[in-house]
């Protein structure tokens, strides 16, 4: 039986026994696993069920969880206007320091999946530059930003995913800040190969034209650029 508790955080976490989390796993589809057990499930409703563990004894998570991070993190989002996930419910696990999160998927197909399928063409690899620029200038400071985490919805819009390991500042970034998110978005360089280098070009043009940032600071961010041409 699920518990639902008042929060000194906002939002309202309710109690999951291991018998509900058995019974809830029965009925839907593993998304991911790893050696420790599942970490995202696909309830038959197309929900979404991520778990967070905690790992060390001693940690923050076990004051502010992850899982509330998330929701933190959604609600941020939604507020500045940025299609993300919904959550549905905060859970956290009776009788451990895990907790989880049940969320409504964002619609829509990634920037990977469009890549693959020959589609992430000049166009919207625009629209990817000015998003991302435009991340930047409300603060978003996203480390797993990359193809398979920006989703474009059936709206034409851009939203973001899997966002656990985000920041919201209450500022623009600094060059730092956005050289750092550079070089995480090219971490994974088989994504960049499936992209031409002309809808490549037009990422960093559009990135550029929309960040205002003074001539000193876009030299140094386009010396970030590993995979990408150089102008």
């Amino acid at each position: 039986m699920i518990h639902r508790i008042s929060s000194l955080f906002g939002r309202q976490s309710e109690a999951l026994s291991a018998q509900d989390f058995e019974q809830l796993r029965a009925q839907a589809t593993i998304l991911e696993q790893d050696a420790r057990g599942v970490k995202v499930l696909q309830l038959s409703d197309g929900r979404i069920f991520k778990l967070f563990r905690v790992r060390r004894l001693l940690s923050l998570a076990r004051i502010y969880s992850y899982a509330r991070h998330f929701c933190r993190n959604a609600d941020g989002l939604a507020r500045l206007g940025i299609p993300t996930v919904k959550v549905v419910r905060l859970l956290h696990f009776t009788g451990n320091a895990d907790t989880a999160v049940l969320y409504q998927p964002l619609p829509g197909r990634t920037l990977r999946q469009l890549a693959q399928a020959g589609e992430l063409d000049t166009k919207l690899m625009a629209d990817f530059g000015r998003f991302v620029a435009d991340l930047h200038a409300r603060g978003v400071y996203f480390r797993s930003l990359h193809f398979g985490n920006v989703v474009l919805t059936p709206d034409n819009a851009l939203g973001l995913i899997d966002i656990a390991d985000l920041k919201l500042y209450r500022h623009r970034l600094h060059v730092g800040h956005r050289a750092r998110n550079f070089r995480h978005l090219q971490r994974l360089k088989h994504d960049w190969d499936m992209v031409a280098t002309e809808a490549v070009q037009a990422f960093i043009e559009a990135y550029f034209a929309a960040s205002d940032l003074s001539a000193r600071y876009q030299a140094t961010l386009r010396s970030k650029f590993r995979y990408l041409p150089k102008t």
